[in-house]
């Protein structure tokens, strides 16, 4: 009889001892029966306690463990390694906040290229595992991204059980490490270097305070002090975020004198007056906030300010006004000043809403995006609502307590739509430079080119590949946050037609421009001329926003699988690429999400290990062959990688992956009509491909005891299948492998038959001059992939990342995405 958790005792082993199979960090469990005969009744030092997933039995001190609740210790149970887990631990504080969360809280997640927020909607098991003396699974939280973080989550494909609902891309699940309560400082390590900075004043309701070790030093509203389980518990806001911290994480913001002293120095000679943008004195961050109302109180001047939706009020002395370009009387509503050179005016019929502008800030020029046009309170002229590439602006798109638009905090800013004028980045004339032009100037090349049908250029042969791909300038030229985009085109195009049925299908014509812009600007210049202009890709961002998927296509990172979906779904509705099969029901899709148990044994896995172990756990099958995979490796996010090293498989073997076909015997060859799950992970065989055998081979491999009781399942074979001729395997090659490292993502396309057929693209892998620049992009040979790929695997997996040569350790270290195609597939379907 198994046991449950209730019948449990769980601890975490703290100190090393004489074992080979537990180490400090590991869990451990016994029975409370055990326990209270052991330890209780007989007073005993040491207990004999079984490892979790070992099953081994140890004998270990008292003294050396901790005993753990059990949703402690199925919150442990999810991180990833013993030193990890026991780090997690020892942070008590962190432990004791991940035990209360609930549903519903709103938190961020941490640790991957930006935080992102979002609301917990599941907690509870990713993954069952059970064993014979314990029922115990790590607790994940599923979290729905919500706001600007939409759309950024790590699911582009299927999963096999539906744990909470949310739209594509917009679900992570995470260990508790991952996440916080929305606060500057809460599950992050440094919680005992915030208990040691205890208040020596008692903080009550409706101080001001900022967190500890908080570098930018929020400021936040005290609303209330409560006692929670014997712990002083402080209610903060800001931003219209109110949640409840420990007392030990906030310390009172203090005016000293020296500060006052040094800020009475610099008192303006103008008078402040309401309306005006001010920056505050010594503020390191220069930011900008907006004078909401000037008074007396006790006989000081004082203003009040806001910025983010947070009001506060500060002595006149310690804020300075933004002082305008040469002294000249500012023309800008919020922070900028009138331009240095003779003004130019722009009608609402060249400028208007999605825009790309710039306009003169003292501090130089400022670039952004028009997101809203109108009229506001107490100004006659129009005014124009921008999203700033930095966050150099006043509010995340609110104005005097009213919401003209969103965007993140700090890039609103709200300026006469006169002050503007179009991005000059986009407005370099093609002649003068190899640079980007504006990407809604006609040229009349272009206008020529879009005149009647098309026809698209071939792909790139291997022996076309040195004249018209490698060097500088050369692929698709980056701006603003385009890599994703820029990667994933050149990796579906360059040197493969495999997608090529998306640039003549028949559209609504509302999408035709985009689906001409792919072809026309983009695809047949990179296959004829080995280069698009920044433009193009600009232009084709601005499309896509222009029908409504996303209000930030122009400015802002995404990922290489969202704007896939998009193009491949929403606008051309191309037919699935992924239809698999799961517990009888057919799901569709157009990347797949490579997801492990945490009981893998992979260490250095290939490809084909990496999806028939997803596909096993999972209990996945291919309804039938496609023409296209588009793979996305285990990672949590984009910064933490499931492997060290990853091994491309050039080929890959999709015949036991399918519902329906011939399978043949691992061991004698002849056609299977058994399949074992739990021979799947068996040392004995090994550890790619599925176990299926002939009925003879099947009995020999479970006669000995151990497996005996595995359970079986048949194998289906097609209809009229006559087994004389044996079927070739369905396989798929390797055409092109997607890499990010630091938030930047670059390709790998393999342009011939030989291992060392490799070329390396970056879209902005250079620069020419400043912020009034262009980038560069490079195409460079990498015959030093297959050099690697040729190794031995034990050869392979000592090699040190960085004494690796060339790019190589990029491809098999920062792997995302790997593309492959089915050569006899791809042009029928």
């Amino acid at each position: 009889m198994e046991s449950t958790k209730s019948d449990v005792k769980f601890f975490i082993l703290t100190k090393t001892i004489n074992s080979k199979h537990v180490q400090p960090g590991s869990l451990c469990h016994i029975s409370n029966n055990r326990y209270e005969s052991d330890y209780i009744n007989q007073k005993r030092t040491t207990i004999l306690v079984t490892g979790m997933g070992s099953n081994r039995e140890e004998v270990v001190l008292i003294s050396d463990m901790v005993l753990l609740s059990t949703k402690e210790a199925e919150l442990l149970y999810a991180l990833d390694g013993n030193d990890t887990r026991l780090k997690w631990f020892q942070e008590k504080t962190a432990l004791k906040s991940a035990v209360g969360l609930t549903i519903d809280t709103r938190v961020t997640v941490i640790g991957y290229k930006q935080d992102l927020q979002g609301i917990i909607r599941y907690i509870g098991p990713f993954t069952e595992y059970t064993y014979p003396k314990a029922t115990i699974s790590g607790t994940f939280f599923g979290i729905e991204l919500q706001g600007n973080d939409k759309g950024k989550g790590q699911y582009g494909g299927i999963t096999s059980k539906p744990f909470f609902q949310c739209d594509h891309n917009n679900g992570f699940f995470v260990p508790f490490s991952k996440i916080q309560p929305i606060v500057p400082s809460s599950l992050t390590l440094s919680t005992q270097q915030a208990s040691s900075q205890k208040q020596s004043n008692q903080i009550t309701k409706g101080d001001t305070v900022h967190c500890v070790d908080d570098k930018s030093q929020a400021l936040w509203l005290v609303m209330g002090v409560v006692d929670q389980g014997g712990e002083p518990m402080v209610n903060i806001t800001t931003d219209n975020r109110t949640i409840t911290v420990p007392m030990n994480f906030v310390t009172r913001v203090v005016t000293t004198e020296h500060k006052a002293q040094q800020a009475s120095s610099q008192k303006q000679s103008n008078q402040i007056t309401k309306g005006e943008t001010v920056r505050c004195v010594d503020d390191k961050s220069q930011a900008l906030w907006l004078v909401m109302g000037v008074g007396d109180q006790d006989g000081e001047k004082m203003v009040n300010i806001t910025t983010d939706n947070r009001t506060i009020t500060v002595p006149m002395n310690f804020v300075t006004r933004v002082v305008t370009t040469e002294h000249k009387e500012p023309n800008l509503f919020l922070g900028a000043s009138a331009a240095s050179v003779e003004p130019q005016t722009y009608s609402e019929t060249v400028l208007g809403v999605d825009s790309l502008i710039e306009f003169n800030l003292a501090e130089g020029v400022g670039y952004g995006v028009i997101r809203w046009i109108g009229v506001v309170p107490d100004r006659k002229d129009t005014m124009c609502g921008l999203e700033l590439e930095e966050p150099r602006g006043t509010s995340d798109g609110t104005f005097k307590g009213k919401r003209y638009f969103s965007c993140p905090p700090k890039k609103a800013l709200f300026v006469k739509l006169e002050s503007c004028r179009p991005d000059t980045r986009f407005s370099i004339p093609s002649s003068a430079k190899p640079g980007i032009t504006f990407a809604h100037q006609k040229h009349e090349d272009e206008d020529k080119r879009h005149e009647g049908p098309c026809e698209t250029v071939e792909h790139i042969q291997t022996d076309q590949v040195d004249r018209i791909l490698i060097g500088r300038m050369k692929g698709i030229q980056g701006h603003c946050n385009s890599c994703y985009m820029d990667a994933a085109l050149f990796s579906l195009f360059s040197c493969t037609s495999v997608l090529d049925s998306l640039l003549f299908k028949t559209l609504k014509p509302e999408d035709e421009e985009i689906q001409n812009t792919l072809l026309r600007d983009i695809v047949n210049p990179l296959r004829s001329k080995g280069f698009v202009e920044g433009r193009h890709i600009m232009k084709l961002r601005q499309q896509l926003l222009n029908h409504g998927y996303s209000h930030t296509f122009t400015t802002h990172e995404k990922d290489p699988e969202e704007f896939l979906t998009i193009i491949m779904q929403h606008i051309m509705a191309l037919e699935p690429l992924l239809k698999l099969s799961t517990a009888g029901k057919v799901q569709e899709s157009y990347c797949y999400q490579i997801f492990l148990d945490q009981n893998h044994s992979l260490v250095l896995p290939t490809i084909q290990q990496l999806l028939e172990h997803s596909f096993h756990s999972n209990g996945l099958k291919l309804a039938e062959a496609p023409s296209c995979l588009i793979l996305q490796m285990p990672r949590f996010g984009k910064k933490f990688k499931m492997f060290d090293k990853i091994i491309p498989s050039l080929e890959l073997d999709v015949s036991d992956l399918l519902t329906e076909g011939p399978q043949y015997c691992i061991l004698c060859g002849q056609i299977a009509l058994i399949e074992c799950t739990e021979c799947f992970k068996d040392p004995v065989f090994s550890q790619t491909g599925f176990k299926v055998f002939c009925e003879t081979c099947s009995a020999q491999v479970h006669s000995p005891s151990e497996r005996q009781a595995h359970r079986l399942s048949k194998l289906l074979l097609p209809k009229g299948f006559e087994g004389a001729l044996r079927v070739p395997p369905e396989k798929m090659e390797l055409f092109a492998v997607l890499c990010i490292e630091t938030s930047h993502y670059v390709s790998f396309v393999k342009h011939g038959p030989k291992s060392r057929d490799w070329i390396f693209f970056d879209s902005m892998a250079d620069r020419e001059g400043g912020l009034d620049g262009y980038n560069i992009p490079v195409i460079e040979a990498c015959p030093e992939v297959g050099e690697y790929l040729d190794m031995p695997p034990a050869e392979l997996a000592n090699q040190v990342p960085r004494d690796m040569k060339g790019v190589a350790k990029r491809l098999f270290c920062d792997a995302y995405m790997y593309l492959y195609r089915n050569p006899a597939l791809e042009f029928y379907r």
